[in-house]
């Protein structure tokens, strides 16, 4: 399927980009079939009226009011997650843009990628497009109102090197001069009200990772930057930098004084951490950006440290989001454990949260797993080595009832996974866009498991209710 965008000024481009495996039946840790998975959508927990009656085989049933929708949509090329809040607010955070691994193989056999999905015939920006359209709600007016970028690599805003555009030919844009992938391709075609990441590199403000002395870093951020300047000429969108330790700037933006209880803490970016009271900020946990501008070869800083970390709130559920947060590199340099001084500014048990870093071996800390607790992680994968077995280890151990839903599982990481004594039936599910859905003053959730071999959104498995404490 090949998928078409258009420009006021009726300019065409065509896109190019990024199949499916049968699932096994969803189980827990043990083997065991769910005991939470009711089939009778008559239970009192979940009445007829709300949008959590649909089962196998049918389509979600849209966000009704109320409710809090988390949807990782998966188009096998890393990362994002669109957000329906309480009130119809919408958020993206992250917009995966890596080569598709189909491709990306014959031009490097040792890729170790996940399938494309749909297929390699639909780029991952349209992907999220497409998923966006069908679930967003009609107040969002067609718009998205927050876009995070989590930090500045291309598997969260969109690839880029010189040598990669002859070979996967994603398309230019005529007029703003960037390659149309990731991101680009997402906010050409829905328009992005507000832009929030962790701020310029490179400057007396900003810190830069190792990746702004490398070429192909350098070109993917000035091509990130060069659709954030047409984006705000063509759309009116604004910029801003990440405000740590704040919880006032993301919120909601229609009805706000009917969901006191919702939030969303700003918890860290760019190297600064929330200290857990107030708004608090530590500023020098890591080294200072002109520091970090000198050193950045030396020391090699990797990008993920700076990513953006979020704790969102709504009544007695809690969520955690965090980019690629790792902790590797402390034994030279302490600092290069961020999660260190997240898990303990947040300092409290998770119901929900995202994988760090797509649940490679490098991230989710001992410290972090064994503060969070949490009860559902969420793994977005798009290399054959995730999740690790090391990470799969860590979290089992700070909870033995976790429930791992992963949305890309090949079957070398199985046996890989399988060899440490981590077996198929340690995961709820091993393909598939995952969708948390959150009810109103209950704190009751489901999770729900969307086939992905096509666009049509159908349920594959559905979890829940679990109550949020």
């Amino acid at each position: 399927m090949k998928n078409r965008w258009f420009l006021p000024a009726c300019l065409a481009l065509l896109l190019m980009g990024c199949g499916g495996e049968k699932p096994l039946d969803p189980v827990k840790p043990g083997g065991k079939t769910p005991a939470e998975t009711p089939e009778n959508p008559d239970t009192p927990d979940t009445p007829a009226a709300d949008p959590t009656t649909a089962g196998k085989g049918d389509v979600l049933p849209a966000w009704e009011e109320g409710w809090l929708d988390i949807h990782s949509i998966n188009g096998g090329r890393g990362e994002s997650f669109y957000y329906i809040l309480p009130d119809g607010t919408t958020m993206l955070i992250d917009a995966a843009g890596a080569p598709p691994h189909e491709l990306a193989v014959k031009k490097d056999p040792t890729n170790g990628g996940t399938p494309s999905r749909p297929s390699a015939d639909i780029s991952c920006g349209q992907v999220i497009v497409n998923y966006i359209k069908h679930f967003a709600p009609e107040v969002a007016g067609g718009k998205i109102d927050y876009f995070i970028a989590s930090h500045y690599h291309g598997d969260h805003i969109g690839a880029w090197r010189d040598d990669w555009q002859t070979h996967y030919k994603w398309p230019l844009h005529p007029m703003g001069g960037f390659v149309v992938n990731g991101l680009p391709d997402v906010g050409t075609q829905i328009p992005i009200v507000k832009i929030i990441d962790r701020g310029d590199w490179g400057d007396t403000d900003g810190r830069c990772s190792a990746d702004y002395i490398d070429a192909g870093g350098k070109k993917r951020y000035q091509n990130y930057m060069k659709f954030v300047e047409w984006t705000k000429s063509a759309n009116g969108t604004v910029r801003e930098t990440l405000k740590v330790g704040r919880n006032d700037q993301l919120v909601l933006l229609h009805h706000p004084e009917k969901y006191a209880g919702f939030s969303i803490r700003n918890v860290a970016a760019s190297g600064d951490v929330w200290t857990g009271s107030g708004t608090g900020v530590n500023t020098t946990y890591v080294p200072s950006a002109a520091e970090c501008k000198a050193h950045c070869s030396e020391w090699s800083i990797n990008e993920n440290i700076y990513s953006i970390a979020i704790w969102m709130n709504y009544g007695t559920f809690d969520y955690f989001t965090g980019g690629d947060i790792q902790y590797s590199g402390k034994s030279s340099h302490s600092w290069k454990d961020i999660e260190k001084p997240i898990a303990a500014a947040v300092n409290k048990k998770i119901e929900v949260m995202k994988a760090s870093h797509h649940s490679t071996a490098n991230t989710n800390s001992p410290e972090l797993t064994a503060t969070f607790k949490p009860d559902v992680v969420i793994a977005s994968n798009w290399n054959e080595v995730q999740p690790n077995p090391a990470t799969v280890k860590r979290f089992q151990s700070a909870n033995p009832n976790v429930r791992f839903f992963v949305t890309n599982m090949v079957d070398s990481n199985l046996q890989t996974l399988a060899a440490e004594g981590i077996p198929s039936t340690a995961f709820s599910s091993l393909n598939g866009h995952v969708v948390v859905r959150v009810a109103p003053t209950t704190g009751k959730y489901w999770v729900f498991v969307l086939d992905d071999t096509d666009e049509q959104y159908r349920i594959k498995a559905k979890f829940g209710p679990y109550q949020s404490k």
